[in-house]
């Protein structure tokens, strides 16, 4: 059932929010646009995937989610513009030599904390078979994609939570 569920939120999102990820991994020099205008650069980082932007919306409308405001939004934006970052910021995908959703295989202790927003909800078996090693999972019911940003003092718990047995 979970991995029924997932495998629709990815199929929904390869057709409608996907051109993006496709568009840094295969011609990231056609990105110049956003190191040319902010209002190019707050429009790619803005509308990256329908969740994220539902929250931005409502943060821009005065209704926060979690840490989103409408002056984090500002501030992030401003931050990739003044620092020329939104154009080497598609690295990431130009340098990636797997498929994103392949299994990984590694080895090492690791931990997934799957955030109620987010692009796709991990099934615990998918993070499993990814990670052998998996210490730790935990499905949360607040964060998007950007739960780092959105929800810090979250994100930082789960931080926490994931790697205690090792300290």
């Amino acid at each position: 059932m979970q991995e029924s569920r997932t495998f629709e939120q990815l199929t929904f999102y390869f057709a409608t929010g996907a051109g993006y990820g496709v568009q840094m991994g295969t011609k990231p020099q056609t990105m110049y646009g956003l190191a040319d205008s902010p209002v190019t650069l707050a429009a790619w980082m803005i509308n990256h995937d329908a969740s994220s932007y539902a929250d931005i919306a409502a943060a821009f409308a005065g209704h926060p989610v979690g840490n989103l405001t409408r002056d984090e939004v500002s501030d992030n934006v401003t931050f990739y513009w003044l620092t020329n970052t939104g154009v080497s910021s598609a690295r990431l995908y130009w340098e990636n030599t797997v498929g994103f959703f392949d299994v990984k295989g590694v080895s090492i202790p690791a931990a997934v904390s799957t955030f109620a927003h987010e692009i796709y909800k991990v099934p615990r078996s998918w993070a499993e078979r990814a990670y052998p090693n998996l210490i730790y999972f935990n499905e949360l019911d607040r964060g998007c994609h950007f739960a780092a940003w959105q929800e810090p003092a979250l994100f930082t718990a789960e931080v926490r939570a994931a790697f205690r047995s090792l300290r």
